[in-house]
C-alpha cells in the first residue's frame, strides 16, 4: 500500500468502523498500522473509551486500489481470562518442545 492508499484506508475505517464493545467511533489517533504489503494492510484499532482492541485487515483489489478501500473486519474474539493465561503457563512449564507429538496422533 502506498501512502495515499493508507490514508484512504484510515479514512474509511474512521467512517465505517465502531468499537465492537462500546460502539464508539474511532478517531485517526486510535488507528495504528501494524503492517502493510503492496495489496493489504493490517490495522490495530484501539478504543480510547473502553480500551478494547480490534484487528482489521484491509485488502486492495484492482477495482478499488485508487478509490475506496474495501474493509474485511475480523470476527469478535473472546476476551482472555486469567485462567487462560494460567492454563498456557502450566502447559509451557511441562512442554518438552515436541510439536509432532502435539499435532499428530504419534507419541
Amino acid at each position: 500500500m502506498n501512502f495515499r492508499e493508507i490514508e484512504s484506508a484510515v479514512a474509511h475505517l474512521q467512517k465505517t468502523c465502531k468499537c465492537m464493545e462500546c460502539e464508539t467511533k474511532y478517531k485517526k489517533k486510535d488507528i495504528n498500522i501494524v503492517a502493510t504489503t503492496q495489496i493489504e494492510g493490517l490495522f490495530d484499532l484501539r478504543c480510547n473509551k473502553c480500551k478494547s482492541s480490534t484487528i482489521v485487515n484491509v485488502m486492495l483489489t484492482p477495482e478499488n486500489q485508487i478509490g475506496e478501500t474495501k474493509i474485511q473486519k475480523s470476527r469478535k474474539h473472546k476476551k482472555i481470562s486469567q485462567n487462560d493465561v494460567l492454563d498456557l503457563k502450566n502447559f509451557l512449564a511441562h512442554f518438552d518442545g515436541n510439536f509432532k507429538k502435539i499435532f499428530t496422533n504419534k507419541k
